[in-house]
């Protein structure tokens, strides 16, 4: 059987509840329309018996004041999801976000390309009219220590032009990546992120030869004129003269921009991976607090069942629900960690969860996590129905975040569906991907990105890349 017999949407459950946006009779459970079975109002008397007024008592239960103080923890009343919608980014990500963002960088690298091009048209204008000439006791002319200043210019404004062009160029992929409409297959995907590890490092290959061109000729041009024995210096001034300004400002313009580029790669990498980790490790958490106060309580507990329940129903691969037994014991063993049965705040959890990943190689902090996510997914799902392969389309990708994290817009979830799940898209993967999502702290991997970029927060009063 190929790909193209199979259903374009798995989930056949039973509950069809779907986002406020899809109709909800006219969609069989493989997502195709299908025709009214009759008419489609509802009269007084079926409302009646759907949904029976509340008695007096569940009014006055429904509306008493919560406990504030539940297992020793604080529970003052919080603006739900402001824990998890917050901008915590440090002074170091905002910098770079904002620089990354800002018209700074665009004049920037129009500076370079003046100072390429102006290197070129001055070495060919002064070719062979500005050297250093050494010479050895004798009187002879050493060939191994003589200089042309004009060749060198025009090598580092040719290494310059080339790597203005290069970030041009992949400028321009990124901006077609972005505003892709059509999903990519897996093995584009891999052969895109393949491609992206050569072109990542052959810029780095160029920032470094352009870091090594500037300081070289910085020194050469500075030094040309130093007294030196045995040397003698053609050249002429008005190429000298540019030569020695423009170096002077290069390096004020290029000096800070590598400091920021070398430092970033080279130091700040390990760090970012800790807190892109934890970050996402929150988001984790926001997914089991169903109130988005920063405690993972008995109640979140509940509500979130509920929410896996109706995901079970929805994709229809568990015939019965998770005894309550063993859905108490996984809460148990991996979420409170307090005890059994003992509220715990997210902050603890988030603790508790980096300590025991550590921040090892990406396949240990998996394996460590896998069975964590597994028995999560065996709420609504079981092993199986995962082997089947069975597609997950858009229609159905939609409605389990409109049921697991309803504060995430459907034009979102559209959009990060083409750009981030490759076809064919299964449970089976997408249970690897939820593995990384909680597990893989390279932030520049696909993988580890696919989950978060569904649900992460976007700060307000920023344009977001996506």
């Amino acid at each position: 059987m190929s790909i193209s017999d199979l259903p374009r949407n798995s989930f056949g459950g039973m509950d069809k509840t779907t986002p406020s946006s899809f109709p909800s009779s006219n969609y069989s459970s493989f997502g195709h329309p299908e025709p009214h079975a009759g008419p489609s109002y509802l009269t007084p008397q079926d409302i009646q018996q759907q949904n029976p007024p509340p008695a007096y008592e569940d009014i006055f239960r429904q509306t008493q004041i919560p406990d504030t103080t539940i297992s020793g923890f604080s529970r003052r009343p919080v603006k739900q999801g402001d824990y998890y919608n917050k901008d915590d980014r440090n002074m170091w990500e905002k910098l770079d976000d904002w620089f990354e963002l800002s018209v700074l960088q665009h004049i920037i690298w129009l500076a370079v390309l003046a100072f390429s091009i102006s290197y070129i048209v001055f070495g060919l204008k002064y070719q062979g009219k500005c050297s250093k000439k050494s010479f050895n006791n004798k009187g002879n002319k050493t060939s191994e220590d003589s200089e042309d200043l004009t060749s060198f210019i025009q090598a580092e404004g040719g290494v310059l032009c080339a790597t203005v062009l290069f970030i041009s160029f992949l400028r321009i992929l990124e901006m077609c990546d972005v505003r892709s409409t059509q999903r990519k297959s897996k093995s584009d995907l891999e052969e895109q992120k393949k491609w992206g590890g050569l072109l990542f490092f052959f810029c780095l290959g160029l920032y470094i030869v352009n870091f090594a061109l500037c300081n070289a000729g910085a020194s050469k041009i500075f030094s040309l004129y130093h007294d030196e024995t045995n040397t003698t210096v053609n050249c002429d001034q008005d190429f000298y003269d540019f030569y020695h300004s423009a170096k002077i400002a290069q390096l004020c313009v290029f000096a800070p921009y590598a400091a920021y580029v070398l430092f970033g790669l080279f130091f700040m990498v390990h760090i970012e991976k800790k807190w892109f980790l934890r970050r996402k490790i929150r988001q984790w958490a926001r997914l089991l607090d169903a109130d988005q106060d920063g405690v993972i309580s008995q109640e979140d507990m509940r509500i979130t069942n509920e929410k896996l329940e109706r995901l079970r129903r929805m994709i229809g691969a568990r015939q019965t629900a998770l005894s309550p037994e063993d859905q108490q014991k996984w809460w148990n063993d991996n979420i409170f960690k307090c005890g059994p049965g003992k509220n715990i705040s997210v902050e603890d959890y988030m603790a508790h969860l980096l300590e025991k990943l550590g921040l090892s190689k990406s396949p240990e902090m998996a394996s460590k996590v896998r069975p964590v996510i597994k028995g999560w997914f065996k709420f609504f799902t079981t092993e199986d129905y995962m082997k089947r392969n069975l597609i997950i389309g858009e229609y159905d990708f939609i409605r389990f975040w409109s049921i697991l994290a309803e504060y995430v817009p459907e034009s979102h979830c559209k959009k990060m569906f083409i750009k981030n799940f490759p076809t064919p898209f299964t449970m089976d993967s997408f249970l690897e991907d939820f593995v990384s999502f909680v597990s893989n702290p390279d932030f520049y991997d696909e993988y580890s990105n696919r989950v978060y970029n569904v649900i992460k927060p976007r700060p307000s009063g920023m344009c977001e890349q996506v």
